[in-house]
């Protein structure tokens, strides 16, 4: 499927869009740091980390980051058409 260009969105649309985008990473970021705790109390109470756990804790951080520049062009799109 083809990326649709933002300034052929309608101003609506850019605005569910960055609301999805929003929604996407603090759910992303909450899965995150619930990951990390699960992996801090399991390494306080038997003293060795569950890598697997922690691979996929640092892997669900990537999604804001990868999400962020979809964002703030959105976020500018929308500024621009005021």
């Amino acid at each position: 499927m083809a990326k649709t260009k933002l300034t052929d969105l309608s101003k609506e649309k850019l605005m569910k869009k960055a609301k999805g985008l929003k929604t996407m990473m603090s759910i992303s970021l909450g899965l995150a740091v619930a990951l990390a705790f699960a992996v801090i109390r399991v390494y306080l109470k038997t003293g060795e980390l569950d890598w697997a756990i922690l691979t996929i804790a640092i892997c669900t951080l990537a999604v804001p980051f990868t999400s962020y520049s979809e964002l703030k062009a959105v976020r500018e799109e929308l500024l621009a058409r005021g």
